[in-house]
C-alpha cells in the first residue's frame, strides 16, 4: 500500500508520499484496490482521467495503463495521452 497527498505549494500543508499506510487525517471517501497489470511499475488499469469532475475521456477505446510514481510527469505516458491531454487545452499540462 502506498498513498499521494497532493497539496498547492500555497495550501499549507505539504505534499508526502507514504508507504505501508495512509494518513485518515488527509483521506476522505471510499478506498479503492487495484490489481497490478504491469508488475514491473506498478501499473494498474485507467478507466477515465477527470479534471474539475469533467472526463477527458482519453482512455476511450482503449486499454489503459497508469502507474504511480512521485517522481516522473508527463514522460511516463503514452504519446498519445499526452497528445490527448495537451488536446484539452488544461492549463496544468500546458508545457
Amino acid at each position: 500500500m502506498f498513498a499521494f497527498y497532493m497539496t498547492d505549494k500555497d495550501a499549507g500543508i505539504q505534499s508526502d508520499l507514504t508507504l505501508g499506510y495512509f494518513d485518515k487525517e488527509k483521506f476522505t471517501g471510499e478506498m479503492s484496490w487495484n490489481d497490478v497489470k504491469f508488475k514491473y511499475m506498478f501499473g494498474v488499469k485507467l478507466d477515465d482521467v477527470k479534471v474539475g469532475g469533467q472526463s477527458l475521456g482519453v482512455c476511450e477505446g482503449r486499454e489503459c495503463l497508469i502507474t504511480f510514481d512521485s517522481g516522473t510527469s508527463l514522460m511516463s505516458m503514452p504519446s498519445w495521452a499526452e497528445k490527448a491531454l495537451m488536446q484539452k487545452n488544461i492549463p496544468s499540462f500546458d508545457n
